[in-house]
Order: structure tokens, then C-alpha cells, then sequence
């Protein structure tokens, strides 16, 4: 049941968002802790079961996009607050998803540089990478899917925000300009 659920929200996801040009934003704001304004068109991620966001104290959502292959490109963005159960600073995030876990590279991922860059009118470490995903997860012999994924990570007194893209390879560059928009956009409320 939750396969045919995820399966509709990408459907519903990819439906206005199939021509590539969205046709106006759609603002987003997480009270207390930032704005942003996604694609219209986008369907933003239902929460799912488990801790919740003060639980965790990481605040955020995503918004699904266009999707292939039953991977829909997707947009997030989080605050995590000091102390929360997920990553404990903006350094150990960067060091978690900028490079191999053990330190070599021996399943053919690609880890682009830390660079500096901006997230709206503020500072923020940027990386890329490009990874895969094997779809079905559960099948004998699944799909071997690439991915493309951009991450800024924005360090604050308290904390630190993360706004992520995440894309199969075939949508990835015509899907790009949206997390642009999205970078330009973002404004924390907490600093």
C-alpha cells in the first residue's frame, strides 16, 4: 500500500511539472526558522511515521518534482537544530555526504570538492556528488539508476541548515534551475 501511495505522489509530482517550466513559486515558510519558495506545481512530502521534527529538532520539508524510472526529483530543506538525533555538526554532515564512507571510493561514486558558495545573501559550504540507487530495493535483479545530488549547508550560531537536490541523472540538468530558484530564495529566520 505505502509502494502504490509513493507510486501516486510521484505520478501527481510529474504531471504538471512534465514540460520542465513551472508556472509560478509557491512560497514555503517553516515557522521560526526559514523561508523558502519552491516550484509550483511540486508536491510537498507528507510526514511520515516516527519521531517527529521536535523529537529529531530537525526542521524542514521536501517537494517532489518531475520523475523517471520511479525516482522523482526532489528538493529539501532543514534546520538542524543544536543536540538534534541526526548529525551533530555542519562539519560532520559535510564529512558524511561529500565523500566515501570508509575513506576509499571503491564502488565507482563520483564526490565533487567542498567548495564555498551562497544560499540566498548567506554563506554556505557546497558540494555535489553522483551516486545510485538499485530500483525495486527488494527485487532479484534490480535497476542500477544514477543520481545526482547538490547540497549547501549553511553553518548559524545555533545549528545549521542543509538544502539539498536530488535527481535521476536523466533529470537531473533540466531540473537544476529549480533548486537555483530555491537557493536564491531561502531566507533563515533564525540566525
Amino acid at each position: 500500500m505505502k509502494n502504490i501511495l509513493t507510486a501516486f505522489l510521484f505520478c501527481l509530482a510529474a504531471a504538471p511539472a512534465a514540460g520542465g517550466e513551472a508556472p509560478g513559486p509557491q512560497p514555503y515558510t517553516e515557522p521560526g526558522y526559514f523561508s523558502v519558495t519552491f516550484p509550483q506545481g511540486w508536491v510537498k512530502k507528507e510526514e511520515g511515521l516516527g519521531l517527529s521534527a521536535d523529537e529529531k529538532k530537525v526542521y524542514g520539508t521536501e517537494y517532489f518534482g518531475p520523475s523517471a524510472d520511479g525516482l522523482a526529483v526532489r528538493v529539501g530543506v532543514y534546520y538542524y537544530a543544536p543536540g538534534n538525533l541526526v548529525q551533530a555538526t555542519p562539519e560532520k554532515f559535510i564529512q558524511l555526504h561529500s565523500r566515501p564512507a570508509i575513506g576509499i571510493n571503491l564502488d565507482g561514486k563520483v564526490y565533487g570538492p567542498v567548495k564555498a558558495g551562497r544560499a540566498g545573501n548567506f554563506y554556505a559550504k557546497v558540494f555535489e556528488r553522483k551516486v545510485f540507487e538499485y530500483r525495486p530495493a527488494d527485487a532479484l535483479h534490480p535497476k542500477k539508476l544514477h543520481v545526482y545530488e547538490k547540497f549547501a549547508v549553511v553553518p548559524v550560531k545555533n545549528g545549521f541548515f542543509v538544502l539539498n537536490f536530488y535527481a535521476p541523472m536523466d533529470l537531473a540538468r533540466a531540473n537544476l534551475k529549480f533548486y537555483d530558484q530555491v537557493l536564491a530564495s531561502f531566507k533563515p529566520l533564525l540566525r
